[in-house]
């Protein structure tokens, strides 16, 4: 089978973008991505958690292509909640890797914010077992306070100490030019912001912001970094059934999986882009990856800086649902090159993205 490169790539600055409908925005990556790879496309899959609850449109990836006149080419749609961007880019590498096509282009798209915030959280809260947990009034919020309080009291922490994940993430952010969010944080910034669910505060929530992002991918071209591996594995417990909550089991297992296939150790990880929509699932999928032990997310993070969302991730960067995988793709492989951002110390790279409270996660490796 062949190998997968990405040779192009686009973002669109995160926020709210009310003067563009949801195809412009990914007509207008899709268009940079085609421009920075030089090539033409065999198919296109495009991403989207949202596009028929916020935007009431379907089959989005023809209206996209109408809009760049392109014509006859497949589209093919991926919604695996705000897992739908690294779900996307991993059927674009299988289709690569078996050969069925040489060039193809995955775009990442979501307007959360062409509804209403009340709007938003229900339609965020569909990730969840609607039956038996949304219509009870349960959110990705709610759960992940109880993730983060069974946390700190397991490992003995402080709140203090989960609120420097947002001052590291805005401290990233602040150089990210797609960022949301660009201002640096002081520490009590973070400690003295609203209380949203206990113990969580508002820092400690990544904002839904529009968003739009695109790659190309070539098995026929040796150019730009190589996906090493992808590895997508579910967690079908309920949340109530679970035995720990302090882990994230679907990441976990999609990490070891990915890890192993691309012959890479944790160790080997220059930089990683990880699902932390909310604090509490950064310091997880950190522990997740194995970048450090249970329980020492906190501890490392007191002591310094970690390669980790460079990009400011969800927090700083914004929370784009079902694009966010293809940012983060994008994200890494400037990062490994140099463009857009620092070069980072080492040649590899990986992404997680997660569906749901820990219901599905997937884990690309890349790398020079």
């Amino acid at each position: 089978m062949k190998d997968v490169y990405i040779v192009g790539g686009a973002l669109y600055p995160a926020g709210r973008h009310y003067d563009k409908n949801l195809d412009d925005m990914a007509a207008i990556v899709l268009d940079k991505a085609l421009t920075d790879a030089k090539t033409d496309i065999d198919a296109v899959f495009v991403a989207s958690s949202t596009t028929e609850l916020a935007n009431k449109q379907q089959i989005l990836g023809a209206y996209i292509l109408e809009s760049l006149g392109i014509d006859k080419v497949p589209v093919f749609r991926v919604e695996n909640g705000d897992g739908s961007g690294s779900a996307a880019i991993a059927l674009a590498y299988y289709a690569l890797r078996s050969e069925e096509y040489n060039c193809v282009a995955v775009v990442g798209v979501d307007k959360p914010n062409d509804v209403l915030s009340n709007q938003q959280q229900d339609i965020y809260a569909t990730t969840l077992d609607t039956y038996f947990e949304r219509y009870f009034g349960f959110t990705p919020l709610s759960l992940a306070a109880l993730m983060a309080k069974t946390y700190l009291k397991k490992y003995e922490y402080k709140y203090e100490d989960l609120a420097r994940w947002a001052v590291l993430m805005h401290a990233h952010g602040a150089s990210n030019p797609y960022a949301y969010f660009k201002r640096p944080i002081k520490l009590e910034d973070a400690l003295n912001s609203e209380l949203v669910s206990e113990p969580l505060r508002l820092y400690d929530v990544g904002p839904l912001a529009d968003g739009a992002a695109a790659a190309v991918l070539c098995n026929n071209r040796r150019e730009g970094p190589k996906i090493y591996s992808t590895a997508t594995a579910t967690n079908t417990t309920s949340f109530n059934s679970r035995g720990e909550y302090d882990v994230l089991y679907s990441l976990q297992e999609a990490a070891r999986q990915a890890l192993n296939k691309a012959g890479i150790t944790p160790r080997d990880i220059a930089t990683a882009e990880v699902h932390d929509s909310f604090s509490i699932f950064g310091v997880l999928a950190l522990e997740g990856l194995g970048i450090v032990k249970r329980g020492g997310a906190l501890a490392a993070l007191r002591e310094g800086d970690l390669p980790v969302n460079l990009s400011g991730g969800f927090k700083s960067r914004g929370n784009m649902l079902g694009a966010t995988g293809v940012y983060q793709l994008v994200e890494v492989a400037w990062q490994l090159l140099g463009k857009e951002f620092k070069r980072v110390d080492g040649n590899y790279g990986v992404i997680h993205s997660m569906g749901g409270v820990d219901r599905i996660s997937t884990v690309v490796v890349l790398g020079l």
